[in-house]
Order: structure tokens, then sequence, then C-alpha cells
């Protein structure tokens, strides 16, 4: 090659390579991020051209995909925003909040929904995971802690633990915790997140009245005992008994309503900081730092008061009925809120024992009687498991023929360990637990076949009667009728010879609806008697609007009043009326021969006392009783009742 060809082809080189420097300085822009250019020369090299068109369609295309990319991202930013959005309006609905727990660093992000819940400031908060926990109540913390870890080291499939946790304003919360871990390619833990939702109006709140229920009164009593010092402390419940009364003939959203304003008025005139709490059965409870009964009694009665205000419903008035118990707490004594709680129930039964507006406190000797009723109830449970019911009849005297005009049938209950138990041990408890209605049939079982026992027909003739008590729970008893016409049928005995007694607290409870049931029991044939007359609240009213034939005097007007003038005025005037209202006389509780004379003198023939006779079962009935000799005349003297 000759030196001007080498010198072209090298000037031709150095030129070839500028252009291609300049094309690739050009190319620089997008190593920038930048592709919104076009590549320029004005080379006259076909290839040098070619080039320049290649990185432009390049260029064009990547363009055109950085295009597409961006409108994706927008469109994906778009829809996470939308999904954001959703999410956020689902977890407010859901009264729901965020939490992210990122494992390396042990940091907690909260969001400002949690921190609303619990009256914080609603910034999203960042804070150590130990810091977070130390809101939560010791008793929950240690089983939050399990429930983060096990999700952590892989043994369960998520987080779900509720716990409560305290709030700004000092009051506990209960939070739904649930989450669960992200991990890396290996498995790694990166960061854990979840949902936090507020569950206390679930489980600390009463849904009918909208306040803090039973499960709240448990925190609050154990912080109060936890508290050192501890403070002077009453826990008071009452128990509202007749919050149906209400609802009768009112809409049920009148009724809660009105409940909820008489619970209302009840809060305000409670001192500020004092919670009122919702209990089961109408019952409602509150926590005192009081411990003088002078104290409570100033702050309790004007609240107690408020229920001798009518509450006005569906244009009527209605007075509630309530009563109280409350258990004071030693200081200086360790005790659980559950002994707590117990005492308080303890003196609200007492309470309930007692008359409307009673007001009972805790004492040991509640617990004594506690223990006495549970005795009594195990003591009917086993004597009807083991039919250790006993029937014990006493005899009904007439005095001027001399005969027995019946026999009122007594329960006895036989334990092996203790004998024959008196009814004035379980009685009460019997009708307490319902437990009255299966020892009554059992006792029916044994009294009904005296009437046909060839030993009393012998003793006594065929007419006398079978006298058995009824109970206020057994009175209202819809089926009663139907049970004891079953069982004289049952027996084959008549119901004319079956007699019936009950007390006027029984036929008080509802006056109209025992008329109506003791009247439709004589239509049957079955004689009526009021028994226990004049023991206690008395009223004369009983004699002349119920359906009796007898009314028995209680022994309590008969005792002593051989030496008491004033209570011989008065037996010998309730003996007079009842006469006067022609109903049948039978004294009780007689014991001495000057009374039996006194008696007759005012025209009384049925006697039944320890004068004559103290209950005994039927075959010692039948070989020791002796019936006694005829008082034919009144005023008859003891020498001629001798002879």
């Amino acid at each position: 090659m000759s030196g001007s060809s080498k010198a072209a082809s090298e000037a031709r080189d150095e030129r070839l390579i500028a252009q291609i420097g300049a094309i690739g300085d050009q190319l620089y822009q997008a190593v920038d991020g930048s592709f919104d250019f076009d590549v320029h020369t004005d080379s006259d090299e076909i290839a040098i051209q070619e080039l320049a068109r290649l990185n432009n369609v390049t260029l064009d295309a990547a363009r055109r995909t950085i295009g597409e990319l961006e409108q994706a991202r927008r469109e994906l930013e778009a829809r996470v925003e939308e999904r954001s959005q959703r999410l956020n309006l689902i977890l407010s609905a859901s009264n729901d909040g965020i939490w992210e727990w990122e494992i390396d660093s042990g940091q907690v992000t909260l969001s400002p929904r949690w921190a609303s819940m619990l009256g914080q400031h609603a910034a999203e908060t960042r804070q150590s995971l130990e810091s977070w926990l130390a809101l939560i109540h010791a008793a929950d913390r240690p089983a939050v802690e399990r429930a983060l870890y096990q999700h952590l080291d892989g043994l369960s499939d998520a987080v779900d633990i509720e716990y409560r946790v305290r709030n700004a304003r000092g009051a506990w919360r209960m939070m739904l915790c649930r989450g669960l871990c992200q991990r890396d390619g290996h498995g790694r833990a990166l960061r854990m997140a979840g949902t936090l939702r507020d569950t206390t109006e679930q489980r600390l709140g009463d849904p009918l009245t909208g306040l803090p229920n039973g499960a709240y009164l448990d925190l609050l009593l154990q912080e109060k005992l936890a508290s050192v010092p501890r403070s002077p402390l009453s826990l008071v419940k009452f128990q509202l008994l007749n919050v149906a009364q209400l609802f009768d003939g009112a809409a049920v959203e009148h009724a809660i309503a009105a409940l909820r304003t008489l619970l209302q008025k009840l809060r305000q005139r409670l001192p500020a900081r004092v919670a009122l709490m919702a209990l089961p059965e109408h019952t409602f409870a509150m926590v005192l730092e009081l411990d003088a009964v002078a104290e409570l009694d100033r702050l309790l009665e004007p609240v107690e008061a408020l229920f001798a205000e009518p509450v006005a419903i569906g244009g009527r008035l209605v007075w509630m009925s309530h009563v109280s118990g409350v258990a004071i707490v030693n200081p200086q004594e360790a005790t659980s809120a559950e002994e707590w709680r117990h005492q308080s129930r303890l003196a609200l039964a007492s309470a309930r024992q007692s008359d409307v507006g009673t007001r009972c406190y805790y004492s040991e000797s509640l617990r004594q009687w506690e223990r006495q009723q549970g005795h009594a109830e195990q003591l009917i449970r086993a004597a009807l498991a083991n039919a250790g019911v006993r029937c014990f009849l006493q005899p009904i005297v007439d005095i001027v023929s001399g005969t027995a005009r019946g026999f009122e049938a007594l329960m006895r209950l036989e334990d092996p360990d203790e004998g024959l138990v008196n009814p004035g041990t379980f009685i009460e408890v019997a009708e307490r637990t319902g437990l009255i209605s299966p020892l009554w049939e059992m006792l029916m079982d044994q009294a009904l076949p005296v009437l046909n026992d060839p030993g009393m027909l012998a003793r006594f003739g065929d007419d006398f009667l079978i006298s058995v008590n009824l109970s206020s729970r057994q009175l209202m008893d819809s089926r009663l009728l139907d049970l004891m016409l079953a069982a004289c049928e049952r027996h084959a005995v008549p119901q004319s010879r079956l007699q019936v007694e009950v007390t006027e607290s029984a036929v008080l409870s509802d006056p109209v609806r025992a008329s109506r049931i003791l009247e439709r029991m004589r239509a049957a044939g079955i004689q009526v008697a009021m028994d226990d007359f004049g023991s206690g609240y008395s009223s004369l009213a009983q004699l002349t609007s119920l359906p009796l034939d007898t009314v028995k005097i209680d022994r309590s007007l008969v005792l002593d009043v051989d030496t008491l003038p004033r209570k011989q005025h008065v037996l010998a005037a309730v003996v007079a009326l009842c006469q006067r209202l022609e109903h049948g006389v039978v004294v009780e509780g007689v014991e001495d021969w000057e009374t039996v004379t006194m008696l007759r003198e005012w025209g009384v023939r049925e006697i039944q006392g320890f004068f004559y006779a103290r209950p005994m079962p039927m075959a010692q009935l039948i070989k020791q009783f002796e019936l006694p000799l005829p008082l034919a005349a009144a005023g008859a003297s003891a020498n001629d009742a001798a002879g």
C-alpha cells in the first residue's frame, strides 16, 4: 500500500472512531436514566448511519417499555391506594388498629388508630416491644408473650390472643391481637404484623344497661386488693326485685330505656369516681373506699331512696323494689376477689330473706348460715334419693265428742347420722331450692294411705281427715290440683277426706290467683284451712275474701294465755270472729288443761297440741294415743273431765 493510501485509510479510521465516539457520548445520557433523545450523526458512512438508526430503534423501544412500566406503576399505585383506603375503611369500621414488630431492631410500630383506642395522642407510635408489653395486665402478659414467641418459633400458625390493657384514663380495655410473621427465603423471621381490635364492649360491657359487667368488677376488685397500702374497701350490691314490672305491658325498647334512665340517675347520686357495674339477675355493684358502717349508711341512703321514686313508662308509674348487701374488707386481712364477692353474695342473699328495702352487712354468722343451708340441701337430696321422707301424724281432737276430727301429716327427714330431722331445719331450704314439691309428693304417698289403714279405721273411725301443708311455691303451681286428684285416685281415697293448709304469707304473694286456686280445690271436694293465723302480720280481710273451711289459730296467740289477760282478749276476739264468719276453728299449740277449759268456755271444739299428743309415726299413734273423754258441756270442771 502506498503512503498516500495508508494515510487516507488512517484518516478514515479516525473519522469512524470519532463518529462512533460521538454516538457513544450521546448514549451516555441513557446511563443517567434519560431515554428522551435520538442519536444523530453526519457521517456518510453507511455503517455509522446504520449504527445510529439501530440505537434509535433501541431507544424508542426503551421509551415505549418505560412508558408501559410507568403506566403499570401508576395503575399499581392506584390499586394499592384503593386497597389501602378500603383496608383503612374496614379497619376503622371494625375498630381495629395495626401493629408491626421489627424482629432485628425490637421496635414495635403502632398505628394512630391503636393510639386513639387507648386515649393516647393519635400519631403513629414507635416503641420497644417491652414498652408495649408493659401496658398489658400482669395476669395476661405471660400468655401474650407466649403467643408471640410460639408463632415466631414456628410452633403456631398465627397469633390470636385476647388480653387486658390499661388506657390513658386508667381504665381497663380488652384487646384482641392477631398477627402473622414474614420470613425470608431461608425461613428467617423478618417482621411480625397484625391487627388489634377493641373488644371491651363485648367482653367488659353489659349489653342491656351499657354498664361495665362482672368481668370488669373482677378486674377492679383484684386491682383494689393489690394496692399497697390498701385503702378501706366495701363491695356493695343491690338487686332490683321487680324489674319485670317495667316490661309488663310496655314495648321492650321503652322498658330498657326506662331502666337505663333509672340507672343513670343512680349513677349521678354516686361519687364521681365510683363505677356502677351490672351483674346477672338485675343486680348492680359498686366498690367504695369506706369501711365504717355509719359512713356507708350516709352514702347509700340517698342512693337507695331513688327507688322510692316511681319510674314513668307508657303512661303509668312503676315503683321499684330492692334489697342490698355489703361486704367490708379489713385492710389488715389477706383476702381474694373471689372471697370478697362471695361475702357480698351472702349479704345480698340474707337481705332477700327479709323485707323489701333491707340492707344487710356481711358477718361470720352468715357463713355459718350458708353452711347450714348447704347441709340442709344435702339432707333433702339424700332423703329424696333414699326414700328418707317420713310422715308423722298429730291428732286434731274434738274435745266435745272425744274423737279425732283429723290428723295433720307432718314431714320429717331421716338422716343415717343425725336420725330424724325436724322441718325447721330444711323446709325453708326446700322451698328456696324448689325441692319442696318432690318432698311433698313423697309425704302424700305416705299420708293418704292412712285414710284406708285398717288399724287407723279400727281406732278412729272412717270419717277423719288428713291435713297436709302447702308452701307458697306449691300453691302457685298450676299442676297442683291435678297432682292431688291423681294421688287420691292412686290411693283410692275420696277428696272430701283431704284438707290442705295454707299460710297467710303464701296467699299474700298473689291473693287473687291464690283465691282462684283454692276455690277450684273446694269445688273438687278438698277442704281448705288457713294455717298459723295470728302469727306475724295478719290480715282480717283474708278471713272474708278467701274460700276457707277452717281457721287454725297459731300457738303464738295461745302461749301463756292463761296468765296474760290482754292476750286472752285478743284470742277470744279472734275465736268469736271466726265463729261468726262460720269458719271451723282449730286452736294449735295447746299444752295445758287450763287453756283447754278456757277454750271450751268460748265454744271451741277442736284442739291440736302437745296436751293431747306430739307428732308421731302412724304405728306409734295407733298403739299409744288415747282419745280424751268428751267435754259435753261448756264450763265443765277439771274434776268432771277427770271423772
